[in-house]
């Protein structure tokens, strides 16, 4: 019931489709077959009544008994299209379109050839005979498509699981090193997921090939049949001549592509080789060199994207072109911030505002320049964390460089306080540099010192600075911890308080540490090295 219910909507959709095909004519129908197209009239007759003269005639040849010949015959008024020697219409010179390269002897032949086509199907529609013999081909068409897609499933399955088994197995296996160890959990899933899409693609092939074999099998719905299998074969052939045609594009877009490759590795060789053996004071060095190259061989690939994009296929295409201004119009409103991170970049090395190995106070974070990149800059601090830093925010904060000191001086650490005024300014001074001088890390000379940096409403700021041998971040960490600490120790050993910044009254006792508490439990007392 189904499947008569399916063929009667087939025929609905495909008699429109053959009735409208003709532009401007009248089209001659004959069981969902279109015999020819009058668009001329013959004396007083229009090319209407030309049509329905020539169906009336068609359908009484069509219950005489006969073979079903049919010819053409030429003669002074046109070609005559018989069938059994019976005239059924003229073909004349009006009916063929000059700009479609059509003929009225091509358009003869060519409602010969199908006028016996519908014939004959006329004959079958009329043959219960025929009709179940259609109906068991179409059962056992439909038993078979049924077990082939059943057996299909389950064979997909059992190969989809061992094949993702023997790829896992095969992946493990594999150096530690090796890229499809890295990849073993994902390169499985996509090897399912391949075997999935094409087993449904199978499975789309045969309910084509399904449908194509029982349109078949009815005269009603064998035009719908044919034109499903020329489809098919117009789109195959299509596309093979699309390939074809865009090989020659191919090839010299990958001839493109691989040029620029090899200029790209041979940039990255000299500009390896400058990082490694150029001198400072020259433009092209060890510090500009890394960014040189990432520059240089940008610019390459977009330059051999520029160069290829005519020849790959598809792109002179309005679709094509469409999707190129969409992801243009993406990327030029989206990577504005980009663009800038990258200009930032750009202006950090090639002034030499930062190097690689300098250690750098950045706001407030500070550590050793690690990476020197396009869009961020990258810093290892003492306590192991890396921080990115956007190019940007880089340029546009004060950077304090620790690292460039004038003569053999060390590098530069320092320690602010902030101290009441009811404390001598010079007693300060001599307990932080006590406090420096308990510290084996910081040098003697240059001699640590003292500064005021301010005088506030309630205190006065003060900042201690000195010079270490090291510029290591995790080791800079700690001796700015010991120096606190030994700070911390000085004060409460001469017991001055440290109250700032936030002080609002004397307290009623002094808030101290005496040394005596100094390694109060769970603190132990170590002794000196």
């Amino acid at each position: 019931m189904w499947a008569a219910t399916l063929l009667s909507v087939l025929v609905l959709l495909c008699v429109p489709t053959v009735a409208t095909a003709a532009d401007d004519g009248v089209p001659l129908v004959i069981g969902s077959r279109n015999i020819h197209v009058f668009r001329a009239p013959i004396g007083t007759f229009t090319a209407a009544e030309r049509a329905e003269g020539a169906r009336k005639r068609i359908e009484r040849a069509f219950v005489k008994p006969g073979e079903g010949w049919t010819s053409v015959r030429t003669t002074t008024l046109g070609i005559e299209v018989r069938i059994d020697d019976e005239v059924l219409f003229l073909v004349v010179a009006g009916d063929a379109r000059a700009t479609a390269g059509e003929t009225p002897e091509d358009l003869a032949n060519q409602a010969s050839r199908v006028l016996q086509k519908a014939w004959g199907e006329a004959r079958e529609r009329s043959d219960p005979r025929a009709q179940l013999e259609g109906a068991v081909k179409l059962a056992l068409a439909t038993l078979l498509l049924l077990a082939a897609l059943v057996a299909t499933l389950k064979v997909s399955a059992r190969l989809r699981s061992s094949l993702t088994t023997s790829l896992q197995r095969r992946l493990e296996a594999l150096p530690a090193v090796h890229w499809g160890q890295r990849m073993s959990a994902s390169l499985p899933g996509i090897a399912s997921r391949l075997a999935l899409l094409l087993t449904w693609l199978l499975v789309m092939a045969m309910a084509y090939s399904y449908l194509t074999y029982t349109l078949a099998q009815f005269a009603l719905t064998r035009p719908a049949s044919e034109t499903m299998a020329n489809s098919i074969a117009g789109l195959t052939a299509q596309a093979l001549g699309a390939v074809v045609e865009s090989l020659p594009g191919i090839f010299v877009a990958m001839a493109i592509f691989l040029l620029a490759w090899v200029v790209t590795r041979i940039s990255s060789e000299f500009f390896n080789g400058v990082d490694a053996k150029a001198s400072p004071t020259t433009l092209l060095n060890t510090h500009t060199a890394p960014a040189t190259r990432r520059i240089v061989n940008a610019s390459l690939w977009l330059f051999a994207v520029a160069m290829a994009y005519p020849y790959l296929p598809g792109s002179h295409t309005e679709a094509f072109k469409g999707l190129s201004v969409i992801v243009g119009l993406m990327v030029s409103i989206g990577a504005s911030g980009v663009v800038g991170q990258i200009a930032s970049g750009v202006m950090i090395v090639y002034t030499y505002a930062l190097k690689k190995g300098e250690y750098v106070r950045i706001q407030d974070y500070e550590g050793t320049v690690t990476e020197l990149g396009l869009f961020v800059t990258r810093l290892r601090t003492g306590l192991g964390e890396e921080i990115a830093l956007p190019n940007a925010f880089v340029l546009g904060n004060v950077t304090r460089n620790f690292s460039r000191i004038d003569g053999d001086r060390g590098y530069v650490l320092d320690c602010k306080l902030s101290i009441g005024y009811d404390t001598p300014w010079r007693q300060v001074h001599a307990l932080l540099l006590e406090a420096a001088a308990a510290i084996p890390e910081i040098r003697k000379a240059p001699a640590a010192y003292v500064v005021q940096t301010a005088l506030s409403d309630f205190y006065v700021e003060y900042k201690l600075v000195v010079h270490v041998d090291t510029d290591v971040p995790a080791t800079r960490a700690r001796v700015v911890s010991d120096l606190h600490a030994s700070i911390q120790d000085a004060f409460n050993r001469h017991g001055v308080q440290i109250m700032s910044p936030h002080y609002f009254r004397d307290p009623p006792e002094p808030k101290l540490v005496p040394e005596a508490r100094w390694y109060t439990s769970p603190a132990e007392k170590k002794d000196p090295q």
